[in-house]
């Protein structure tokens, strides 16, 4: 087997993929168990998960249209930093931005809370 032939484009997009599928799964339970134990403090904290989350994808399609720099040669080990300082921005922003969105779909699904 070639593992050379394994680059890190292809490992970073399959490790990508596969969180971003456990994060998914993980968020659509949190959703479903906030709706069926009608708990208002938990759906409030899923709808504000969720605004960082279209946040982060936000961030990474406009920092993709950044032409990159030869300035610093790329390697994987600044990949995954970088990866894990945007992660943190992101975050930090999501925490501290009220954009709307969250209390938008909290105030949509509060109100299949209170009529059921």
């Amino acid at each position: 087997m070639d593992i050379g032939a394994i680059t890190n484009k292809y490992f970073n997009s399959s490790v990508q993929n596969s969180s971003t599928k456990s994060t998914d799964d993980d968020f659509e339970k949190r959703l479903q168990n906030a709706l069926e134990n009608k708990d208002e403090k938990e759906l409030k904290k899923v709808c504000k998960e969720f605004e960082g989350i279209l946040l982060q994808i936000v961030y990474k399609q406009m920092k993709a249209t950044v032409p990159k720099s030869d300035f610093l040669p790329a390697d994987y080990g600044r990949e995954i930093f970088e990866d894990m300082l945007d992660e943190e921005l992101v975050k930090e922003s999501s925490g501290r931005l009220n954009l709307g969105l969250a209390d938008s779909l909290y105030k949509q699904l509060s109100r299949n809370l209170k009529s059921d």
